[in-house]
């Protein structure tokens, strides 16, 4: 969390790696396919909207074309300016299943004009 704030004060993004893999169990969980499935989105790549919400850039690792096909979509709706998440509340829901007890003490980033 200290290394996110630093990032946040002095504009540097915060790039993260190994996100899908660090929460395959999480990504795995229904409530969280239910609300990707909400989106029109996977779970792996509602993770990443959710890391880009938090200002976040997350590195993308795949060799697989389909699901560089899904991630780069997703970033695109997210510059494009779709919020993905229809308010905080889902914020800090997908941020209490993924174990985010502090997501509080993260910098607030509210939508793609963080990006």
């Amino acid at each position: 969390v200290e290394l996110r704030h630093f990032c946040a004060q002095k504009g540097v993004k915060y790039q993260s790696f190994w996100t899908l893999t660090a929460n395959r169990d999480a990504l795995a969980t229904p409530e969280i396919k239910e609300m990707a499935d909400s989106k029109g989105l996977s779970p792996q790549t509602l993770m990443y909207a959710f890391m880009m919400r938090l200002g976040h850039t997350p590195l993308d690792g795949t060799t697989n074309p389909g699901h560089m096909e899904e991630d780069v979509a997703v970033m695109g709706r997210i510059h494009e300016g779709d919020d993905i998440f229809a308010n905080d509340e889902e914020v800090r829901r997908m941020a209490e299943i993924l174990g985010l007890a502090e997501l509080d003490k993260l910098p607030r980033m509210n939508s793609s004009a963080n990006l």
